[in-house]
């Protein structure tokens, strides 16, 4: 009987092991690399989404969001623990520290930004499709954003 419940708490114990280590491999990490800052002014707002509503405006929508200091004319976002899929990215240079993207009268933007793919139309926000881009399972991204004004 004890050789039978030692052999039953060895198999159960052996079939979870890989359970738990596939789940580990499979989260990754995305690190933006933001260039183009006008100036220090402020401070750097990445937001991830992984799905198109809300992209790229709605703060409650995002599926992370990292503040980040700048230092020099750059900043850096980490995501870490990333799962596996579809995301798009916006960088916004937050200059006054409200935690939004100020624009003028016609709705122009007038601080600083870019999505991911580097996507920044002339007349109108920037799109989920257009700005996506995949994580994939144990690899890790790095996107060089340079933001615009």
């Amino acid at each position: 009987m004890y050789l039978y419940r030692l052999l039953t708490a060895t198999l159960v114990l052996s079939s979870t092991v890989p359970i738990v280590a596939s789940a580990a491999e499979a989260a990754a990490s995305v690190r933006v690399e933001v260039t183009g800052l006008r100036n220090t002014a402020g401070h750097v707002v990445c937001k991830l989404f992984n799905a198109p509503e809300g992209f790229p405006e709605d703060n409650s929508r995002a599926y992370r969001k990292v503040i980040a200091p700048i230092k020099g004319a750059q900043a850096s976002c980490d995501f870490k623990d990333t799962p596996p899929g579809t995301y798009a990215l916006i960088v916004l240079h937050d200059e006054n520290m409200n935690a939004k993207m100020d624009k003028n009268f016609l709705g122009i933007p007038t601080e600083g930004y870019v999505t991911s793919n580097n996507v920044r139309p002339a007349l109108s926000a920037p799109k989920f499709s257009e700005s996506s881009f995949s994580v994939k399972a144990g690899v890790d991204t790095i996107i060089n954003a340079k933001v615009g004004y």
